[in-house]
């Protein structure tokens, strides 16, 4: 008798939902507008965290000597190293960049895995936070797949609370277009349109310990979305 096959996991939401040609496009979108911010990144080594194993491993636009490139895998990351969200397997202070896509949206836990970011990171190393609009129409898209949305001021207020200086704070992505019998377009322009963009992009340094000394003990984070799916 042939030995019967292992029983496959359902793939989780976020991830099968992230899979989808659609969503896919929207990724790739919401990462060529982050390309002008990308490129002032300088440094030897860098993470990609990515929301699924769909989306190409290589960073697009970077400038970096080598990145690690890791994707969303069940409530842990999987790649060249498999973790957990509270457990990166990186040395700390030993990072130039951490550029995160959409994966605080599905993390067990968003606190820990802000905090294993800003320990990576070497002194006036960059973070490139990536994070779902929960404010922008886009959100019918994937507010019940298993994900949550976070304000993007009070995401950047937890950047904040885990020791790391916002340099910069924006709207970018597609929007819902309905006039236009399209999923999804992108907004022209600026002005109150811009917030209603897909994604919202945080870019933040990690202070330097000879300037501006670290908290010994980081306050405890509590991380409350702005909106939450389901």
């Amino acid at each position: 008798m042939p030995p019967a096959h292992a029983r496959r996991q359902p793939d989780p939401a976020p991830e099968a939902w992230f899979r989808r040609d659609a969503p896919l496009r929207l990724l790739r979108e919401v990462q060529r507008q982050a390309v002008p911010d990308l490129t002032r990144v300088f440094g030897h080594s860098g993470l990609y965290l990515r929301p699924t194993a769909a989306l190409e491993p290589g960073l697009p636009g970077n400038l970096l000597a080598s990145v690690l490139s890791l994707h969303r895998a069940g409530r842990g990351f999987s790649g060249a190293l498999a973790c957990d969200d509270a457990r990166l397997p990186i040395a700390s202070g030993s990072l130039s960049l951490v550029y995160a896509l959409f994966v605080f949206e599905s993390s067990p836990d968003p606190a820990a895995l802000m905090a294993e970011v800003a320990r990576v990171l070497k002194p006036d190393g960059v973070a490139m936070f990536l994070t779902l609009n929960p404010w922008g129409p886009a959100r019918l898209r994937w507010a019940f797949k298993g994900m949550r949305g976070f304000d993007p001021g009070l995401f950047a207020g937890q950047v904040r609370a885990a020791g790391l200086d916002v340099q910069r704070r924006r709207y970018v992505g597609p929007i819902w277009s309905v006039a236009r019998a399209i999923d999804l377009d992108t907004a022209p322009g600026g002005g109150l349109a811009t917030r209603l963009r897909m994604a919202s992009l945080v870019v933040a340094r990690r202070r330097d310990p000879g300037m501006t000394p670290l908290r010994t003990s980081a306050p405890a984070l509590n991380f409350r979305p702005g909106m939450s799916a389901g």
